[in-house]
């Protein structure tokens, strides 16, 4: 409970006011002030303990309300305020911004309002995410279709080349996947494609081949032989004609050879003489004979030399090996052109030497490719052993054959039809249509969420509807469904046009009262503040609101009503005062007085008074009135305050006094006969009262030097007018205000 509020600083009228020695505030608070004294002012602090970031609003402002218990809650410390909920002017055009339609929760709940406003916003930003969405979705299906055409096209294709009937999109699109890091890898030439081809169609199953067997020749190591054997040299007494005559002397010698033991000439039978074999013998020495010999027996050998092995048809190969063997072969063929060119040269070497037996012959050959035939022989044979694996296992060389063909049409997919690039750009819609959908989902989340809050928000129509039938009684008002969760005015049965400001006031009061209560909220733990529930045009409402007033916020925990209606004023002082009391503050209940006056630097400011015992005894604020009036008129310096409020003083002293001395003539002015005799008196007072009445400043005040002089002359022709011609009367005021006649 609100114990105090110790002081308030630069809030609005209130630029300094301290509590002092007013009485605490206990649970029912009656407060009474004019028009624009400050009682609004006094709510919207009250305000702030309900809705704390309103305090940006009042960047200089400094106020200290004391709880019962102790703590204090102030401009600085906001967080730990109590339940409070406030009615008053900010609420009336917060909760009614309609004049016809009124959603039930929206239109009467500033609350409302701002969850309606906030689903609508959420609605359509609903719509303009499901349009983003939808047109992600459609850009995604069409990329999307655009890699499956080209799949399913791609996948046609090669199912055709293959004789593939099963092959479709989801194979190839698989193979992708396998080929995509490194797709280059995977794409094969011309003939590549060709053999694997001939492999997945062929017919016919391949035979097992033999592997080449030929033991070529060691050149390096024979290469050896001759180069010494050509360095080698032997005399004779060589015989001239033999010697320039090679063929002769190879005649010669073997013919020798057959005559060792017979003298007669086997070729004309004529006699050798031994002089002739000595000679021919002289030709031929035995060392000279031996390196013959082992010239003409290395030159045989040397022509010999097989090495150009019998090779096989690339036919008879594997389709996938054949490029591969036809490649070998030219190599080997082309060894083999070397060796022959070696091989004839050195039998060219061992001729010459056959006849220069007795010379050195020097010859450093470029064995460079001695090996080299052994090498690709030897790789010849390993094809022919694949060849035979593949044989082997056909079934799955042709598979191997097919998958390589399926990577190699995968590869050409990936690279020719930038498919990583489509990916790219269908990722990234898929990712924005994944954002949208889920900026979609939140949305909807977001309004569910809003709606169910909205229920529970919801201040049913027929609760409402309660209410306005006995606070509006008669009025034929009502509140009914009109679809979507909204509600419209009715005044017998059709829309409600041109709603008074106090139908409107007491409309938005109803739904202040059926909201104090709504989502569980406790009477018992909340502080509720009424200000002025009662339009200044439209009093007809007085009863019902004061009743309303009584039975629905008895059970709060604490209740402030500020009025300046004194019908009301006195209608909540009889229920919470005691007559036979005097009226006087009890442990339940306080009552306070809201006065506007002026500073020393003439500006205005609001105090919080304890409620003067005019007002606190009698019913009428007319003794009040009265007793303000009778003071300034006495008065021997008057104040500027004291003149700035009489005109308005004088005119409700008027109004009421003339008002039941002739009701039969309503505008007060025409009754003023009744006190002032002269009509010039009369004109003066009343545009006194009129137009002074209306000032909302100061500025007309401080510009008539003798405005307090001509306001305390007015006030004191009244005065002393209704001490001539009504004496008792007067006589009675002075005995209630304590005043000698």
């Amino acid at each position: 409970m609100i114990q105090k509020i110790d002081h308030i600083r630069s809030f609005g009228i209130y630029r300094n006011f301290q509590w002092g020695s007013l009485p605490p505030f206990t649970k029912f608070n009656l407060i009474y002030g004019w028009n624009y004294s400050g009682k609004t002012t006094l709510s919207r602090l009250f305000q702030l303990l309900e809705e704390p970031g309103k305090i940006t609003s009042w960047p200089n402002s400094a106020f200290s309300v004391v709880m019962d218990d102790g703590s204090t809650v102030t401009h600085t410390l906001l967080n730990l305020t109590p339940k409070t909920r406030v009615f008053n002017r900010d609420f009336v055009l917060a909760n009614f911004p309609s004049e016809h339609t009124a959603p039930a929760v929206f239109i009467l709940g500033a609350q409302n309002a701002a969850l309606r406003q906030h689903l609508e916003m959420l609605n359509r930003r609903l719509e303009r995410v499901r349009r983003i969405d939808a047109d992600f979705r459609q850009r995604t299906e069409r990329a999307q279709n655009v890699i499956s055409q080209l799949g399913t096209d791609k996948a046609r294709d090669v199912a055709e080349l293959l004789g593939d009937r099963n092959f479709r999109r989801p194979n190839l699109m698989r193979r992708v996947e396998e080929v995509r890091t490194t797709y280059a890898a995977f794409i094969l030439n011309d003939a590549d494609v060709t053999a694997k081809y001939e492999i997945c169609r062929g017919t016919s199953a391949w035979t097992t081949l033999a592997v080449i067997q030929i033991a070529l020749p060691d050149f390096v190591r024979f290469s050896e032989k001759i180069a010494h054997l050509l360095k080698q040299t032997a005399s004779n007494r060589a015989i001239e004609r033999l010697k320039s005559n090679r063929n002769l002397e190879s005649w010669v010698r073997t013919g020798l050879e057959l005559h060792q033991d017979s003298r007669e000439c086997a070729f004309c039978g004529s006699t050798i003489i031994d002089a002739r074999i000595e000679e021919l013998k002289g030709h031929f020495s035995q060392e000279y004979e031996a390196l013959v010999r082992d010239v003409t027996a290395v030159n045989q050998e040397c022509m010999a030399l097989r090495f150009d092995a019998q090779l096989l048809d690339e036919r008879d190969f594997a389709p996938d090996l054949r490029t591969e063997y036809i490649a070998l072969k030219e190599r080997f063929q082309d060894w083999v052109r070397w060796a022959s060119e070696l091989q004839n040269e050195i039998t060219d070497l061992l001729t010459q030497k056959q006849t220069q037996i007795e010379s050195l012959i020097l010859w450093e050959p470029d064995l460079s490719r001695s090996t080299e035939g052994g090498t690709l022989l030897g790789q010849i044979n390993d094809l022919i052993e694949r060849h035979n694996r593949m044989v082997a296992a056909q079934e799955q060389t042709r598979a191997d054959a097919k998958t390589a063909l399926e990577r190699h049409y995968a590869a050409l997919l990936f690279r020719d039809s930038d498919l990583l690039g489509k990916e790219s750009q269908l990722t990234g819609l898929s990712n924005r249509e994944a954002a949208a959908t889920g900026v979609l989902g939140r949305v909807n989340v977001q309004i569910t969420a809003l709606e169910l809050q909205v229920r529970q928000q919801s201040i049913g129509a027929s609760n409402l509807n309660d209410v306005l039938r006995y606070l509006l009684a008669g009025n034929n008002i009502e509140v009914a469904a009109v679809g979507d969760g909204l509600f419209e005015f009715r005044r017998d049965g059709a829309p409600a046009a041109n709603l008074s400001d106090g139908e409107k006031t007491a409309i938005t009061f109803a739904y202040f009262l059926t909201s104090l209560e709504a989502n569980g909220a406790v009477l018992a733990d909340t502080i509720v503040f009424i200000d002025d529930p009662i339009s200044s045009l439209d009093s007809n409402h007085i009863y019902a609101v004061y009743a309303l007033i009584s039975n629905r916020l008895s059970a709060c925990h604490q209740v402030f009503v500020s009025t300046h209606n004194s019908e009301l004023f006195n209608l909540m002082k009889d229920e919470w005062f005691y007559a036979r009391q005097r009226y006087a503050n009890n442990p339940n209940a306080s009552a306070y007085y809201v006065s506007r006056s002026f500073d020393g630097n003439n500006q205005w400011i609001a105090l919080l008074e304890d409620l003067p015992s005019l007002l606190r005894k009698y019913k009428s604020e007319y003794h009040f009135v009265f007793a303000q009036l009778h003071a300034f008129a006495n008065a021997q310096t008057p104040s500027l305050h004291e003149a700035y409020t009489a005109p308005n003083l004088l005119r409700k002293f008027l109004e009421a006094y003339l008002g039941f001395r002739k009701p039969s003539i309503s505008k007060w002015s025409a009754k003023l006969d009744i006190l002032i005799a002269t009509p010039v008196e009369q004109l003066e007072i009343q545009k006194f009262a009129d137009d002074s009445s209306h000032l909302q400043g100061l500025t007309r005040a401080l510009q008539q030097p003798n405005f307090i002089t001509s306001a305390k002359r007015c006030v004191s022709m009244v005065i002393d007018g209704l001490r001539v011609n009504d004496f008792d009367h007067y006589e009675s005021l002075c005995a209630v205000i304590g005043a000698t006649p």
